[in-house]
């Protein structure tokens, strides 16, 4: 039996509020969410339709990938954003002042995060390779900032990439 619930994407979006500190897994493209951040994106859109704002913050590791930044930026759902982004759709909105956005050094992230220095974690959004049936997960392979984003967020949603071998478990040796 699975130790969480079973969502869907677009179920695990209705989780994530307007004006919510988001922390997402990875480092660089590597163990970056990939499902949920695209229906976040389309609930952004819709919202935005129908005449309501939503935007959220996010905190990564360091830059994502079009289904994170890209999909996010492309739906004007990003507020304010650090510590890195690389997608062209990001850029353009930055450069349209449509998202706040610091170029905070990587290295600084968990420990500002840690000292509640841009708030509450409202959600993290974290690629597993597996989850067990004693409720531990695998990370995937861009660990990056996740021990702090999994202890501080209010709610955890774990994406589960089934493309990544479930061979990883063992692999990190994560100390805190």
């Amino acid at each position: 039996a699975m130790a969480f619930p079973i969502l869907t994407p677009q179920e695990a979006a209705e989780l994530i509020n307007h004006d919510d500190n988001l922390c997402l897994s990875g480092f660089t493209a590597a163990g970056t969410p990939k499902v949920v951040t695209q229906a976040l994106a389309e609930r952004a859109m819709k919202e935005h339709e129908a005449g309501r704002p939503f935007k959220v913050n996010v905190f990564t590791g360091a830059s994502t990938n079009r289904w994170a930044d890209g999909a996010l930026a492309a739906a004007n759902a990003i507020n304010r954003r650090t510590p890195y982004q690389s997608t062209p759709e990001l850029r353009q909105r930055i450069n349209s002042h449509d998202c706040h956005y610091f170029d905070l050094h990587l290295s600084e992230l968990a420990q500002k995060i840690r000292y509640g220095v841009f708030g509450d974690i409202d959600v993290a959004i974290i690629e597993v390779a597996d989850v067990m049936g004693n409720g531990e997960v695998v990370l995937g392979t861009g660990v990056g900032n996740v021990p702090t984003y999994a202890a501080l967020a209010k709610k955890v949603i774990l994406e589960l990439n089934t493309k990544l071998p479930k061979k990883l478990h063992g692999f990190h040796d994560i100390y805190l």
